[in-house]
């Protein structure tokens, strides 16, 4: 009698992910550009010091090329994200990056008052923000005040939260607030399937971007297998995301984009269209 244990499996995953690992290069040649087209970016930052040698028009032109129709844009400042909004065709979506504003990287969540400050930018902009972060956030720092207060107040407000974090940090955030709305950047610090995909489980409110994992998903341009089973059980849960943290990462941003439609191209389209576009535009909608 077969466990009612086993793990499960579909017979044609299977074999689609063995065609990827014999064909691979294949593939790439074959499959239809049409499958991922347009793309949904979920993971772009856009500071001063970047804006000073990669002006917004240089940015708008980056997104064309690149068919980013819409995009999550993580700015200190309004004004950043207004011009972005001024100058390109692409939808931008805002999200406040207070680590570049209130604190540093790796201290924001021991600023006094964060949550206050965080509220009078919220209620004094008029850009509409659609979420906070990219919070950088290590296991040991996940009890500090400040960032469970950010986590109450993105519940009430109806805000995303982006969190570069450890496991331990997505599971203290949900222990605390069971609503609230995560994009666990980069598929976590340990981006391993199997634990990717025991926290998809855990935490059904959580999303994830897969931003720059490309040599770990796609290891010498075939695919590997495990992450090709999880994009397939899961397709509704993933985003991909260029991850602008730098200004070389805006001038190589073709490059770097090129490397996630290689992945991209050896799923089936379905799966790659929900992961390239479709998951982005039924999370984040326009207004």
């Amino acid at each position: 009698m077969e466990s009612t244990t086993a793990p499960r499996r579909f017979p044609h995953v299977i074999t689609v992910a063995a065609a990827a690992l014999l064909l691979g290069p294949l593939l790439l040649i074959c499959s239809p550009s049409h499958a991922i087209e347009p793309l949904f970016d979920a993971h772009l930052h856009y500071r001063d010091t970047q804006a000073e040698r990669f002006p917004p028009d240089a940015v708008a032109r980056t997104l064309e090329e690149n068919l980013i129709e819409a995009a999550i844009m993580m700015a200190p400042r309004a004004s950043l994200i207004e011009s972005l909004e001024s100058s390109s065709q692409a939808r931008i979506i805002p999200f406040l990056e207070i680590s570049q504003r209130l604190g540093r990287k790796m201290d924001w969540m021991y600023v006094e008052d964060l949550r206050e400050q965080v509220e009078a930018i919220l209620d004094r902009d008029a850009v509409a923000w659609r979420g906070i972060g990219e919070l950088h956030i290590q296991a040991d720092d996940r009890f500090a005040p400040s960032f469970e207060d950010l986590l109450e107040l993105a519940v009430e407000r109806n805000l995303w939260i982006v969190i570069h974090g450890d496991p331990a940090v997505i599971d203290h955030a949900y222990a605390l607030q069971p609503e609230v709305r995560i994009l666990w950047a980069h598929a976590g610090s340990y981006a391993y399937p199997s634990l990717v995909r025991d926290y998809l489980i855990r935490h059904p409110n959580m999303v994830i971007d897969v931003s720059m994992r490309n040599p770990r998903i796609n290891p010498g341009g075939i695919i590997d297998a495990d992450w090709f089973e999880l994009f397939l059980d899961y397709p509704d849960r993933f985003l991909i995301g260029n991850d602008t943290f730098s200004l070389a990462r805006w001038e190589h941003f073709t490059v770097l984009k090129d490397g996630t439609r290689d992945w991209l191209m050896q799923l089936p389209d379905n799966v790659a269209r929900m992961i390239a576009w479709e998951n982005g535009q039924r999370l984040f909608p326009a207004p």
